[in-house]
């Protein structure tokens, strides 16, 4: 329909998941290895890493390496994020400090190992980037033969160090992609369990946690789940929140089976609710959980969510949320949630993203949620048709709602003694296009004699003549 503003898509909001990096492992372009590149004994080839094969490499969590953009220090065991035994080396010299009614802002950026480590002398442009046309004759070849071929007594005391590492992390991937072998797997887990929180942060190490998660046991995920939990509250929510961490999460919410797991998991993120909700890489773990587990594990989930619907709607990621939360909920605790959204209609209507969660809510066409809502509104469509985003649910009210309903809307329009600046205002006049489409008998009527006259001054107006423009059209066609 042309000259009619089309309605916004609630769903055009949602914001896409976003494809993980290619830095897993088995990827197509990888060259296959020279017979002389197994020649190398494993003494040379640690010595390129600068880790000595007849010593163990210090325990990540008392690495004393330099830190170029802060000394190691011993995490807080108070609110702020991970606790516990752990040294973790941060780029900061101060901890930023956690405020779960900020969506997320105040957690640091930063709070896993990443450009805290030795660098090693290996060039990373070789073996395991995506475009191996640039692989270059004289680089160094030794991480590219599998990991297999290794003994576990060999890799003892290591794995969290090669985890880090970009061609180690990947090597760690193939291993445990291949031929299945339970002592290499149990020797992983062991070793990443110990830092799996700051390896989930990591740039290279997120991608080891993520495989470990699908080629462990069920136990073992369980054991997983506590460490992360046990020692800190704040803890899981602090790496959801980051952007390498919120994969790691979504990949072992993805394979948890049993109840305590996911008993786990929700009291583990229910102080965070908000926060996650609000946040871009928190709604993705909010947004699993919704998903994929019942309605009676994420029922103290809707309940936080609807005590704070109003400040979660208002947000960008929130309003998301939101609305996945009215969708994948039934019963008692929609009902809650539909009430609680209900109540704030008109500060929703208003708002640049709340507006979405009413279109929704008009737009499962339910005929009980519909009613409550348009009372709601009742008495407010003349301010709200002057609105910028107010407007959109007014023309969502009389599309979506049935033939008696949008004529009350139509009728409480036409009794103002302000209608006719709708005629000419620019959001108004597409709330006068929408009801001229959607009216019938002697509202239609009343609406075309109100354009009838004043189209003498609509045609000095640039929104004016676009209602003229319909009218005209819709005359055509009778």
């Amino acid at each position: 329909m042309e000259g009619f503003r089309c309605f916004l898509d609630t769903a055009s909001l949602r914001i896409p998941q976003s494809p993980l990096p290619e830095c897993m492992s088995g990827s197509s372009s990888q060259n296959p290895i020279g017979e002389s590149h197994f020649d190398q004994t494993l003494e040379a080839a640690f010595s390129r890493l600068k880790v000595s094969s007849f010593c163990r490499q210090p325990q990540l969590s008392r690495f004393d390496g330099d830190c170029s953009n802060g000394s190691v220090i011993k995490y807080p065991t108070n609110d702020h994020g991970l606790g516990g035994e752990n040294f973790i080396p941060f780029c900061n010299d101060e901890l930023q400090s956690l405020n779960l009614n900020s969506g997320g802002n105040g957690v640091p950026s930063h709070l896993g190992l990443q450009n805290c480590w030795v660098q090693s002398d290996i060039d990373c442009s070789n073996g395991f980037v995506s475009n191996l046309n640039q692989h270059s004759d004289n680089s160094p070849h030794w991480l590219q033969a599998s990991l297999n071929g290794w003994s576990v007594a060999d890799l003892r005391g290591r794995v969290a160090f090669l985890a880090t590492d970009q061609d180690g992390c990947r090597c760690l991937q193939r291993a445990m992609e291949a031929v299945p072998n339970k002592e290499l797997i149990d020797l992983i887990f062991l070793e990443v369990l110990e830092h799996v929180a700051t390896l989930m942060l990591d740039p290279h190490g997120n991608y080891v946690v993520q495989k470990l998660v699908e080629v462990c046991s069920e136990e073992q995920r369980t054991q997983m789940l506590l460490m992360l939990t046990k020692k800190n509250d704040l803890q899981l929510i602090c790496i959801s929140l980051d952007t390498r961490g919120t994969r790691s999460v979504q990949k072992l919410l993805k394979y948890v089976t049993t109840k305590e797991q996911i008993t786990l998991i929700m009291r583990a993120l229910s102080p965070g609710v908000v926060a996650l909700s609000k946040n871009s890489n928190g709604q993705h773990v909010i947004e699993h959980c919704l998903e994929h587990f019942s309605v009676q594990d994420n029922e103290h989930l809707l309940h936080v969510v609807a005590n704070n619907c109003c400040g979660i709607a208002k947000d960008k990621s929130g309003c998301c949320v939101l609305q996945k939360c009215v969708e994948h909920s039934n019963g008692k605790n929609r009902e809650r949630l539909v009430a609680a959204i209900t109540a704030k209609a008109i500060v929703l209507a208003v708002d640049r993203y709340g507006n979405y969660v009413l279109q929704h809510l008009l737009g499962l066409r339910m005929p009980q949620i519909t009613e409550n809502l348009l009372r709601q509104l009742r008495g407010s469509y003349m301010s709200l048709s002057c609105n910028k985003y107010g407007s959109n649910v007014v023309e969502k009210c009389l599309l979506d709602s049935g033939e008696e309903q949008s004529s009350q809307i139509i009728f409480e329009l036409l009794t103002n003694r302000n209608v006719s600046m709708l005629l000419l205002h620019p959001f108004g006049n597409y709330v006068i296009q929408t009801a001229l489409s959607v009216s019938k008998g002697v509202y239609h009527d009343a609406l075309f004699n109100l354009v009838q006259l004043n189209s003498h001054v609509m045609r000095g107006n640039y929104y004016g003549q676009k209602v003229l423009a319909w009218r005209d059209r819709s005359l055509q066609h009778m």
